[in-house]
């Protein structure tokens, strides 16, 4: 019964993800308390999460050089097809195509982080850990490049250097990693300390996740939205399955690589909209129809993969 069991692990993510759609509009929860929850997660709890997750985790078994090929590979050959399409077409604005790109390439973290660790607990968790910060990294060289190209604001690319150095995910796997691969890892306290907040992050970023959906944003947008879904949910986990199997990558490590290429795009590609330039609106629909087709999308693709 694989689809009762694909079904059952996102039933804890599709409610907090609902408690927090209700939440900010029926229980009085207004947008400041909402801005201080994602600061908190994305600033404190997400980066204790990723660092508890990989300090302490053996790694040796981990495939990372077939991880890394196959999530740059699908993500820059992602990034070409969209580029091409638009070249050969013309049909969004500049802006417009930002939102395109940004809805075919990026990925919730949380989203992957959160069935990691209900499918496989803390391996799967540190494994998810491992291609979150590959991805993550690709994902924001990729899409402040366009910005800089087709934004409405110039001076995007000159901005990549600092927001890599200073995104939160990427600066907790990396103190993570360095814990771990130095042998120092984390004990007593401190250990007990990231392990408790980082508890924290995946329910609080699946919370914001449904106060931010807009059901009203899909309208005028519908082309964008298939095409990204498209790229989504079928070019990018086929194509990451079969050259993750070609490199020999399996178990754990494939599943995971998998959900990495067919989750939702992040609702920080709407900030990153709104900063750089692009069509923070059309963003917001493409986040808010991917996020609630996922539901579906995902327990299928799951299916498929046996778990």
């Amino acid at each position: 019964m694989l689809m009762p069991l694909a079904i059952s692990v996102l039933i804890p993510i599709v409610l907090c993800v609902g408690i927090g759609f209700v939440a900010k509009r029926q229980f009085g929860v207004g947008n400041e308390v909402w801005a201080g929850i994602e600061k908190l997660t994305y600033y404190l709890f997400a980066p204790s999460l990723l660092i508890s997750s990989l300090a302490n985790k053996s790694l040796d078994q981990v495939p990372w050089e077939g991880m890394f090929i196959t999530l740059v590979s699908v993500l820059l050959l992602s990034a070409v097809v969209l580029i091409a399409i638009q070249l050969s077409t013309h049909r969004f604005s500049g802006p417009q195509f930002t939102s395109v790109f940004q809805g075919g390439v990026r990925f919730n973290s949380f989203v992957v982080l959160a069935l990691a660790e209900l499918l496989f607990g803390a391996d799967g968790l540190g494994v998810g850990a491992l291609a979150s910060v590959i991805v993550v990294i690709t994902v924001n060289i990729l899409c402040v490049t366009v910005f800089s190209l087709a934004g409405s604001q110039s001076g995007g690319l000159r901005k990549l250097p600092k927001q890599l150095l200073t995104n939160p995910l990427i600066i907790g796997c990396v103190v993570g990693l360095v814990l771990n691969l130095s042998g120092v890892g984390l004990v007593g306290p401190i250990n007990d300390l990231a392990f408790m907040l980082g508890k924290v992050a995946l329910p609080m970023a699946l919370l914001c996740v449904g106060a931010a959906l807009q059901v009203t944003s899909a309208r005028g947008n519908q082309l964008m939205i298939i095409l990204t879904s498209a790229m989504q949910f079928l070019f990018k986990p086929l194509l990451g399955y079969l050259l993750a199997r070609y490199l020999g990558v399996e178990g754990i490590s494939l599943v995971i690589v998998v959900i990495c290429l067919a989750s939702p795009t992040a609702p920080s590609a709407y900030v990153l909209a709104r900063q750089l330039g692009g069509d923070a609106q059309a963003m917001a629909a493409v986040i808010t129809v991917q996020t609630v087709l996922a539901f579906v999308t995902l327990p299928v693709t799951l299916a498929l993969l046996g778990v």
